[in-house]
């Protein structure tokens, strides 16, 4: 097995694949990368972790040309090579697969891989690139149809379409944005063994995550970013704790997770979903037939493939959506409209808080006045509302922008720390939380987790979905597997393991 040296180990005497010196990139007064030295050696795997916003993807856009630098120089080979674009870094033999793919759903798989292959001769020969692409599936250990759609295609699927798109336009360092966020444990595993067989072929690859049982499992030298700055560069992840690697990236220890775990099915239910079916956005059936009670002081997650059903499931709990057939209780009452969750005490944290919960042009403060507004006459107490804002604030301590700051000027994870401020900074009877940690650094992350347990403590039932299983495990009571809308079951932690549940989200029968 092939070595790599750690950040302390003799030079190697061939130079790097890819070095970057000095690298500097400016959006207006943010500096998002600040003289950044990296290098990849050939036939590695070097993983990049580091918080949201600590400039992991910047970094890599730059390698790839999407954005130029404000300083600083790559080197391919060891010669001095300007990646100004998409185009210069494919021409050098670096690809990058996005964290959103970019493929067209009623293309087949050969049409879209055609799209991205200089045009070879006068007619798109459809059954040469077909053969084409069966070999490279074979060689590289990504198994595809060619002439499959990809709307049919699961996401795992896609995203090994996404990676030979880029392996057959000559690519030999390839960079993957976060390429597990959205897959179930078992399509994570034939995520790395085809890494490893890419590996073995003499390619480099680049992962960025945040996930630190990955970067051990996958990567033979890491680099840390934080702020925009290295703060540990060509390490051998053996050689760091998780603590070690946590505070790299954080700048601080961040204290694990302390809860326990409770049963309760002596109490009434406080959410009630029966024989639910609720038509998505373009009528087709997003779900089918949901059968789900959540009873007070309980912590339920919600585990799925993307596009499961996990939106469609918060809206119409919280009335957003109407079922075509089956009944929603929030307290023994139906709810078919938006009043009537908000009157059984319900909260939420929206999957998108952009989309969702930021009104254009209002303050932060003006935000958190919106739905039970203090009163003054005819007016708005706009000093009772401050007074509340600093006593959620308090309640909370995730430490929210200035109130007079417009909420959608801000950052994402700074919106999310308001979103999450307003919907948890007072006791609730339901909380429904949309990817709560999404956008946040690991110490917000944490405490988020601690907010919602302690809303279960206080009576609270408490949907979370989440992308992460870890996440789903580590706060969940019980955790309902969605399946293509379907429930396909429903689990408790102590009694299961992420692969039983990544089995149910890919439609199979736990063991």
């Amino acid at each position: 097995m092939t070595t790599h040296p750690s950040l302390d180990a003799p030079p190697a005497t061939a130079p790097a694949l890819l070095a970057v010196r000095g690298l500097t990139c400016r959006f207006g007064d943010v500096v998002a990368n600040d003289g950044v030295d990296f290098e990849v050696a050939a036939g590695e795997v070097h993983a990049v972790l580091g918080e949201n916003g600590a400039g992991k993807s910047t970094l890599m856009k730059l390698i790839y040309g999407v954005y130029r630098p404000d300083a600083g120089e790559f080197h391919v080979n060891g010669v001095p090579t300007p990646l100004t674009s998409p185009a210069a870094a494919r021409a050098a033999g670096i690809g990058m697969v996005f964290q959103d793919m970019r493929l067209v759903p009623a293309f087949t798989v050969a049409e879209n891989i055609g799209l991205a292959l200089p045009l070879r001769g006068p007619r798109f020969n459809r059954r040469r690139l077909s053969r084409d692409i069966a070999g490279a599936a074979d060689r590289y250990g990504l198994p595809v149809h060619p002439d499959a759609l990809v709307r049919h295609l699961s996401i795992g699927e896609r995203q090994r379409v996404e990676i030979l798109k880029v392996l057959m336009s000559g690519c030999r360092l390839l960079i993957l944005d976060e390429p597990t966020s959205v897959l179930a444990p078992q399509e994570v595993d034939a995520l790395f063994a085809a890494m490893r067989a890419l590996r073995q072929a003499g390619l480099s690859l680049v992962i960025i995550t945040h996930k630190l049982n990955e970067a051990r499992a996958i990567a033979d030298r890491v680099t840390v970013l934080r702020g925009g700055r290295v703060v540990l560069r060509n390490a051998d992840p053996a050689g760091h704790t998780d603590a070690e690697l946590v505070e790299a990236m954080v700048g601080r220890a961040v204290p694990p997770l302390a809860r326990d775990r409770r049963t309760h099915e002596a109490a009434a239910p406080v959410v009630e979903l029966s024989g639910v079916h609720v038509a998505g956005d373009r009528g087709h059936t997003a779900l089918s037939g949901v059968d789900l009670t959540i009873r007070p002081g309980e912590v339920v997650g919600v585990a799925g493939v993307a596009g499961s059903g996990q939106r469609e499931l918060c809206e119409v709990i919280l009335g957003l959506r109407k079922t075509t057939e089956g009944t929603v209780r929030l307290a023994g009452r139906p709810v078919g409209r938006p009043r009537d969750a908000i009157a059984a005490g319900a909260v939420d944290i929206p999957e998108d808080p952009v989309t969702d919960a930021v009104v254009p042009g209002l303050t932060v403060l003006e935000h958190l006045a919106l739905g039970d507004t203090p009163r003054r006459g005819l007016g708005i107490d706009w000093r009772a509302v401050a007074a509340g804002a600093d006593k959620r604030d308090a309640a909370t301590g995730l430490r929210m922008a200035a109130r007079t700051r417009v909420l959608g000027e801000l950052s994402g994870g700074n919106i999310q720390r308001v979103v999450l401020t307003r919907a948890l900074g007072e006791p609730a009877s339901v909380v429904v939380a949309a990817y709560p940690s999404r956008g946040l650094d690991i110490a917000t992350t944490r405490r988020t987790q601690e907010l919602l347990i302690e809303q279960r403590d206080a009576g609270a039932a408490v949907l979370v979905v989440s992308e992460d299983l870890d996440e789903l495990l580590s706060i969940s009571d019980r955790i309902a597997v969605l399946h293509d809308g379907h429930l396909a079951g429903v689990v408790r932690p102590a009694e299961t393991d992420r692969y039983a549940i990544g089995q149910l989200m890919l439609g199979g029968v736990a063991a």
